[in-house]
């Protein structure tokens, strides 16, 4: 990460991310098992808790109250701050232990962590790992995105025809149902659409390269927070369905490589 010109604090804010992620990958790998998990509970939609989420959690936010004891949390499985109180904060952490949860208790690889600081909504440094794939991506406002040490660029694609895309959408009715129908009106027009159950490998990968669009329903602060960083910082553009720029408490998000963006909107606008 030498290669970062940030200030101080935020050099030292970004090593705690860093770590805390470390500590969560560390929790989360010792968990994942050969064998496919029970979860350990379900939240009100059906959506399931393994172990592996709450041992994640726990030492995640140990060490980031043990460095940063005046900064709260927003956590999806529980710390000290809620999300609708984010974009009034002047700082907060804000973290999703294990994003893609179905994946990692099936034992697919499409998996992460997410911890992302935010000023008043704002990511302003976030740090995402795909521990099974051995990939750690992280940024700062106005100094880049990086995986590992290397620096990462959104592609250079220019035509939806020509575009590696995913589409993914959350459990309530109404978010598969806007979900369901933005698949069906971008799958005839892309090269390639694929649901991955995971916004954090989708927005790395975008911000990445390896992907050029990406198109969610029904996210959370946590889900999107660090990767909405790592795509802008990467090139890329961050917007919700109608076109506009993502706030922190948006439902629909949309990762892309700017060059197929007017496309894009197009495409949502007719569907």
């Amino acid at each position: 990460m030498k290669s970062i010109k940030v200030s101080s604090d935020h050099r030292r804010l970004l090593e705690v991310a860093l770590k805390a992620v470390r500590a969560g990958e560390r929790a989360s790998i010792a968990r994942f098992s050969d064998q496919r998990m029970k979860p350990a509970g379900y939240k009100k939609h059906r959506e399931i808790v393994t172990a592996g989420d709450m041992a994640a959690n726990a030492a995640i936010i140990r060490l980031l109250k043990r460095a940063t004891p005046s900064i709260p949390i927003c956590s999806e499985e529980g710390a000290d701050m809620p999300a609708k109180n984010l974009a009034k904060a002047d700082l907060a952490w804000v973290l999703d232990p294990i994003d893609g949860t179905s994946n990692f208790a099936i034992r697919l690889p499409l998996w992460g962590i997410s911890l992302a600081l935010v000023v008043a909504g704002e990511p302003v440094i976030g740090v995402i790992s795909l521990p099974v794939l051995g990939q750690t991506y992280a940024s700062v406002r106005g100094a880049g995105a990086w995986m590992g040490k290397r620096r990462i660029t959104v592609s250079s694609v220019r035509r939806l025809r020509d575009a590696v895309a995913f589409m993914c959408y959350g459990y309530r009715n109404e978010e598969r149902r806007r979900g369901t129908r933005i698949a069906d009106a971008f799958s005839p027009r892309v090269q390639v659409a694929r649901r991955l159950g995971a916004a954090v490998v989708e927005a790395t990968w975008v911000a990445s390269g390896r992907a050029d669009l990406s198109i969610l329903s029904g996210v959370h602060p946590w889900d999107v927070a660090a990767g909405a960083l790592l795509v802008r910082e990467a090139g890329g553009k961050v917007l919700t369905t109608k076109g506009r720029d993502w706030t922190i408490n948006d439902p629909d998000i949309v990762f892309a490589t700017p060059n197929i963006v007017p496309e894009a909107m197009r495409v949502l606008r007719s569907g």
